[in-house]
């Protein structure tokens, strides 16, 4: 899945968006009832892909993301196929997003600056949402490449929830500092409240 990730950065760095955060409400495809708050104009892809610590069949993900400045928002989210999957695909969905972020911090930086960093920070309490124990937002920290062989400081803020089979993540990569702490703090907040299930 890091290969996947990586691509996705690649594409998203392309999309042309305002430095400015121009919230809007988004309904992803193939996500049932789900209504999101995104801080520029969101993009959709869908792949196969098989996620290593989720046993069975690859699953098809959905990822929706956008960049504005030097930060990027995304929603991924695929169908767990079986409820006794769902505990599984949100320990694997959470396993991936680590070793995605490894994955890229190794490039061009020593082991001692490419280590990954997480913090437990709290339950995620998305209305509407399927309760579980798995369901936690996660502060991540490691590095990107910024070219040249050459990386600089990431942070990423993730929250991975589920309803009924459908597992999702929550994701917000941004350079460490921020550029603007206070209005990247309030951001994090307007895009995580901005999410509710409507049945």
């Amino acid at each position: 899945m890091g290969a996947w990730v990586l691509s996705v950065v690649g594409c998203v760095a392309l999309v042309a968006c305002s430095p400015a955060l121009d919230w809007r409400t988004v309904r992803p495809e193939h996500a049932p009832a789900l209504q999101a708050l995104f801080p520029c104009k969101p993009t959709q892809v869908d792949r196969s892909l098989k996620l290593p610590a989720l046993p069975g069949p690859p699953v098809t993900m959905h990822l929706v993301s956008c960049k504005v400045g030097e930060s990027i928002w995304a929603l991924s989210y695929f169908d767990a196929q079986d409820i006794k999957r769902v505990p599984q695909a949100l320990a694997a969905d959470n396993r991936a997003l680590r070793d995605n972020l490894q994955a890229v911090s190794n490039l061009g930086a020593p082991s001692a600056e490419g280590a990954v960093s997480a913090v437990d920070l709290e339950p995620v309490k998305i209305p509407g949402m399927t309760p579980h124990p798995l369901a936690r937002h996660w502060r991540l920290t490691g590095r990107r490449p910024a070219g040249n062989g050459e990386s600089t400081p990431v942070e990423v803020h993730a929250w991975h929830f589920s309803h009924g089979l459908m597992v999702y993540q929550a994701s917000l990569w941004r350079p460490v500092p921020p550029a603007n702490a206070k209005d990247s703090t309030d951001a994090v907040e307007t895009f995580i409240q901005g999410f509710k299930f409507l049945d």
